[in-house]
């Protein structure tokens, strides 16, 4: 893993990653916001408000919290390469110092509590990370006025100059903190692809505590209950879609075809192709 890092004002501003492998990881987003820019590869996005995929070119923005991020190249053995802005509102609000940033309000037309959003390509963003390359080389080269206007450029391109709805979400992720319910993470996530330790790191517990917590709510361990509910869902698929058998398993939770059919078998008493007949 390659990391270059321009810091503004003593905080981390912009990193440059790149990986020669696939990487997993549980993440915490200590920043009022994070907007994280795919150069090339795949990333993915397990927030407390479900899973985010972004591709070349596209972006995720996520609000402070929990998070395990899966970020693969295009190809087997091909780079991941990405671009991560860290947004503080107090960095901004200092950046824009006399300046109209009334365009900053947040508006009463958008009412979600989504932590992460997905923002598809644009030319624009593109560019304007092309634009910092010759940062990212030459990190001294960086000097803070020019970051200032990075900051203001990335603003304002997010924003789109108050016209879109991206920038209310993102105002609004930087004024207020609200949590997510446990319940309502554990719905988002039913079908995901994680496990026990990730799970618990997007409810900010401890595996024991995440597990203790479980089984308060829902009076069953956290095991038994998400493959009793993959598996149901997996049923339903199976009679009610023509969705391949390895397509169920995956969007279901499951690692692969295999365990699947195994699971579904101890279940059911039948293989997935016997089921569906």
């Amino acid at each position: 893993m390659q990391v270059t890092t321009l810091s503004l004002w003593g905080l981390p501003f912009i990193d440059c990653l790149s990986l020669n492998s696939s990487f997993r990881a549980n993440l915490i987003v200590q920043d009022d916001a994070c907007l994280s820019y795919v150069h090339s590869g795949t990333q993915e996005i397990y927030a407390p408000s479900g899973k985010i995929v972004a591709k070349d070119g596209e972006s995720i923005l996520t609000k402070c919290s929990n998070f395990v991020a899966d970020n693969v190249g295009d190809l087997q053995n091909s780079e991941f390469r990405s671009v991560v802005f860290h947004i503080n509102f107090d960095i901004i609000k200092r950046a824009f110092e006399g300046k109209d940033i009334s365009f900053l309000r947040s508006g009463n037309e958008i009412e979600t509590d989504e932590s992460s959003l997905k923002i598809g390509y644009s030319q624009q963003m593109e560019n304007f990370v092309e634009s910092l390359t010759m940062y990212f080389d030459n990190p001294d080269l960086a000097r803070e006025e020019i970051l200032v206007l990075k900051l203001q450029e990335l603003v304002y391109i997010l924003c789109d100059t108050g016209k879109n709805s991206v920038a209310n979400l993102i105002m609004r992720s930087l004024q207020s903190r609200r949590e997510i319910g446990f319940e309502e993470i554990i719905s988002s996530n039913l079908y995901n692809n994680l496990n026990i330790s990730e799970l618990s790191h997007l409810t900010a517990r401890s595996p024991s505590s995440f597990k203790r917590d479980f089984t308060r709510h829902y009076k069953v361990s956290p095991a038994k209950y998400f493959k009793t509910k993959r598996l149901e869902k997996a049923a339903t698929l199976l009679r009610n879609s023509n969705l391949q058998v390895n397509e169920i398993a995956w969007d279901c939770g499951f690692e692969n075809a295999a365990h699947f059919g195994t699971s579904f078998r101890t279940f059911f008493g039948q293989t997935p192709k016997e089921y569906r007949v």
